[in-house]
């Protein structure tokens, strides 16, 4: 769960066109008339993390339960593609039990962890499915 939660939070923020911007810090005005806030990339963003971190367990539907013929490991895969291509579904279990308590499960861990997702995630952390799924849930 914590694995397909960081995957969308990671699709969602390479959507965003890397040249948009918000503005952060003061929006004070100093005597000298300078503004002393700054710009900063809005995919990675406070705001823009706790936004999707409101809605992003939604997606969570389109996720079924696949489980290795090999090790009897279960594991949740997409069975809706971002971009519409076919999928390889075989051996994967779809149905309404699976994709409520995948979104339980999302939603703990997004409330749960809401600070360390956004730490991670808005300073492009590398391998954070692993230092943050592996390590600190």
């Amino acid at each position: 769960a914590c694995r397909a939660l960081v995957d969308e939070l990671e699709w969602e923020i390479a959507q965003v066109d890397p040249r948009k911007t918000i503005q952060m810090g003061s929006f004070r005005i100093n005597p000298d008339g300078s503004h002393p806030g700054l710009q900063v990339p809005y995919a990675r963003s406070e705001a823009h993390l706790t936004e999707l971190l409101e809605r992003v367990c939604e997606k969570m539907k389109e996720y079924g339960e696949r489980t290795d013929p090999g090790t009897h490991r279960k594991s949740y895969v997409r069975v809706l593609s971002h971009d519409g291509t076919k999928m390889d579904l075989s051996g994967v279990k779809f149905d309404g039990d699976v994709t409520s308590s995948l979104k339980f499960a999302c939603e703990s861990i997004a409330e749960e962890y809401e600070d360390e997702l956004i730490e991670f995630l808005s300073h492009e952390a590398e391998n954070v499915k692993d230092r943050l799924c592996s390590k600190r849930t």
